[in-house]
């Protein structure tokens, strides 16, 4: 009679689990606080894409678009005395800094430098911070050359100080 009972409370809650983590689930993320949040972080300009850049900021745009999304450029440098390039510097947050070059008034290189605690993130995961052997697994065999990781197919470079990943270069794939 007592293992009936055992048996019969067992397979009431084993019933009921699911509901409850149904129900608490939907509460999730019918919760309009957290969906606000997910909402205006994935709207955010915070995926760096190979080869593109960001949303907000890409290979190929130009000088006016760039300006128009971004403002005028905390500070704007010559390339050279003959040469017609720029190189544009943003701060997107207080982890991330935005260093846009310039040539024939369009966009052709973007460099981010960013700290661990950085939104920033590639579109295949690679984050500020992360050591060599991350961004290997993530993006493919490659060796370390003047601590930087060069991928030319895919449009990215990355530069790490001391073994961490600390500048993401983006130009056109070649």
């Amino acid at each position: 009679m007592k293992m009936l009972r055992i048996v019969i409370v067992f397979l009431s809650v084993s019933f009921l689990l699911p509901l409850t983590t149904a129900y608490a689930q939907s509460v999730t993320i019918d919760n309009s606080e957290y969906r606000k949040k997910v909402l205006k972080y994935l709207a955010g300009d915070y995926f760096i894409t190979e080869g593109v850049g960001l949303q907000k900021v890409y290979i190929g745009q130009t000088l006016d678009q760039l300006i128009n999304e971004l403002g005028e450029p905390l500070k704007k440098k010559k390339a050279g005395i003959l040469s017609s390039s720029y190189t544009y510097t943003y701060q997107l947050d207080k982890q991330t800094a935005l260093q846009v070059g310039i040539k024939s008034r369009k966009v052709q290189t973007i460099a981010l430098a960013g700290s661990v605690s950085s939104q920033y993130t590639t579109v295949k995961g690679a984050r500020f911070g992360m050591p060599v052997y991350e961004i290997i697994n993530y993006y493919g065999a490659n060796k370390l050359k003047k601590n930087q990781l060069l991928y030319k197919s895919q449009g990215i470079r990355f530069d790490f100080d001391n073994g961490k990943l600390r500048i993401i270069r983006i130009f056109a794939k070649q």
